[in-house]
């Protein structure tokens, strides 16, 4: 929907997103011949990739290294994306290529930060939103301030967060939001689960705290750590409560210090540029010329 309302014509193949194999005989009849085809799917197969390479040049979006790729060029923008031992002929690696959309890069000058932010993404099978509000209801350094909540279409607690905003004046909770990119500049500081989302807070400067639940979110946030970008206050499925309690201390202590604040915005500024997309963009335009 959003590439027709941008112009783009789009085909709608009507299959089963969770069973790419079956779409094939589909997809062949629409694909014309010497196409590129940029695919981004958990549930694509050696076969389905194999045969789109012999009608196309194919493009994967890749974060978990699932098996060796039948393909002509990988994209991991992850910040271990170089780290990972492709075999495709061509990598492109690295959070240079994460493809961001280009609202970032043009509010990194334009970021006003005024509260604190908490998103995990699409879904939150843990509550672990609710459970953390609940933590930093009770603390006094963290009780007044003011609170932005991203809730995600398929969190469960939504209703639960709702009645929180209506309780407490300095709690916002936003659902179904088409410009995060203004939601994230307005932030001092973010509560994150470890998934795309970082990279759009790092290319917007906001100092984060991360944590996982699920596997492939963990070396993001181990790595990045590492790094000394963010604090990584660990993986739920893990630790459970101990989790909360620690990333609750962590954001304590990053709202006391502003020195931590500038110096983790500092450098995720430098990691994340919001040019990603421009990258890959002119590399499928060469592939395409050669």
């Amino acid at each position: 929907a959003q590439l027709a309302d941008q112009g783009f014509q789009t085909i709608v193949l009507h299959t089963d997103y969770s069973d790419m194999e079956a779409e094939l005989g589909r997809l062949y009849e629409v694909l014309p011949q010497g196409s590129i085809i940029l695919v981004d799917s958990y549930f694509v197969t050696e076969n389905y990739l194999g045969k789109l390479k012999e009608k196309a040049t194919v493009f994967y979006l890749d974060d978990v290294n699932a098996f060796d790729y039948p393909v002509d060029c990988i994209i991991n923008g992850n910040i271990y994306g170089s780290e990972v031992p492709y075999g495709a002929p061509k990598v492109l690696a690295g959070c240079k290529y994460a493809p961001l959309r280009r609202e970032y890069r043009m509010m990194r000058d334009k970021c006003n930060p005024e509260y604190l932010l908490f998103t995990t993404g699409s879904s939150d099978p843990y509550s672990i939103t609710k459970q953390l509000m609940e933590a930093v209801l009770h603390e006094p350094e963290l009780c007044r301030m003011e609170i932005r909540i991203v809730c995600g279409k398929y969190n469960k607690d939504y209703e639960t967060l709702k009645a929180l905003e209506k309780q407490y004046a300095n709690i916002k909770v936003l659902q179904n939001v088409s410009d995060m990119w203004n939601i994230m500049s307005g932030a001092m500081a973010a509560v994150t689960a470890a998934g795309s989302t970082m990279t759009e807070l790092s290319c917007l400067g906001v100092p984060t705290i991360c944590f996982s639940f699920v596997d492939n979110q963990k070396r993001v946030a181990a790595t990045y750590a590492q790094k000394g970008f963010v604090h990584f206050s660990g993986d739920y499925q893990e630790q459970g409560e101990e989790m909360i309690l620690q990333l609750c201390k962590a954001l304590k202590e990053l709202v006391r210090d502003e020195k931590l604040r500038n110096q983790y915005s500092e450098k995720v500024l430098d990691l994340v540029d919001g040019l990603g997309s421009y990258r890959i963009a002119k590399e499928i335009i060469a592939m395409n010329n050669d």
